[in-house]
């Protein structure tokens, strides 16, 4: 019997406030997705890194106010960041993993939910 293969998501997010859904295969590396030499990776979790280009900040590139406020979920205080962010899975086994359709639509949900007011009991 096949096995099905669940599909393998990043989600990219532009300083502009874009976000895309991009494939995610055992061949896609963090550099392809930013478009960039050098990366930094951040640990959210136990399930999601945070991808940055390492020369954001010294080639002046915009700062990435959706991945800070994103960010914040996760840090108290999180440093700025500049340019192009990208969200993947974590690793198993030294492979990089992407998400699940569901994670990366719940970053964007926790993106836009933001500021939403949370229900209060009547006194």
């Amino acid at each position: 019997m096949p096995t099905l293969l669940q599909d393998s998501y990043a989600l990219r997010v532009e300083p502009t406030g874009g976000f895309s859904l991009l494939d995610w295969d055992a061949e896609t590396r963090p550099q392809d997705a930013l478009g960039a030499d050098r990366v930094r990776s951040t640990d959210l979790t136990t399930q999601l890194i945070m991808w940055t280009d390492e020369l954001a900040i010294p080639l002046g590139l915009p700062v990435n106010t959706p991945a800070r406020q994103l960010l914040q979920a996760y840090q108290a205080n999180p440093n700025p960041i500049c340019g192009v962010a990208v969200f993947t899975g974590s690793t198993r086994g030294g492979e990089l993993l992407g998400l699940t359709e569901d994670q990366a639509l719940m970053l964007v949900d926790r993106y836009f939910s933001r500021h939403r007011d949370v229900p209060r009991p009547r006194r």
